[in-house]
């Protein structure tokens, strides 16, 4: 192989696992893509060793400087790109009961009495406006159909106390 195609090679190869890097970085490869670019990184500079021993010393230099820094460039700057928004995950922050959909429904029985539908050890039922709640003692055991008080809504279940009568 003469000196130009050497070098075509090398260009290619170099072409490749920049491609690659890029790919690994959009798609779930599990790192077999960023093993394939560092494959085609040291063959490159294995051709340049061909050429002369300077050049490969040199290539080996900026190999093990540029990879690194065009694989952390390709980190921050894809996700910003139209592809990497389409590709990555929609950030945002949550809102309140978004997570579960019926706990900001709860937070409107805090303050309400109502009995407990079945026995709370810690954890039962209760139903407040003819609707089934889970519900969880404060503390200790309620019994069924004892009268209770909602004093805090906790994600999707309701806190209660009993109330004495």
């Amino acid at each position: 192989m003469g000196l130009t195609e050497t070098i075509l090679l090398i260009a290619v190869l170099i072409v490749a696992a920049a491609a690659l890097i890029v790919v690994e970085i959009c798609t779930p490869a599990f790192g077999l893509l960023a093993v394939l670019a560092i494959g085609c990184v040291v063959w490159a500079v294995y051709l340049c060793y061909t050429i002369s021993g300077l050049v490969g010393i040199v290539a080996t230099i900026v190999g093990a400087i540029v990879l690194p820094a065009y694989a952390i460039a390709a980190v921050k700057i894809i996700p910003r790109t139209a592809l990497g928004q389409r590709l990555g995950l929609k950030r945002g922050r949550a809102r309140r009961g978004e997570g579960t959909p019926e706990a900001d429904g709860l937070s409107k029985y805090i303050g309400r009495t109502t009995t407990a539908e079945s026995t709370l050890r810690p954890s039962g039922m209760i139903r407040i406006e003819g609707r089934r709640v889970v519900a969880q003692a404060e503390s200790g055991l309620v019994e069924k159909g004892q009268t209770v008080k909602v004093i805090r809504a906790a994600g999707s279940y309701v806190v209660v106390r009993k109330v004495d009568t």
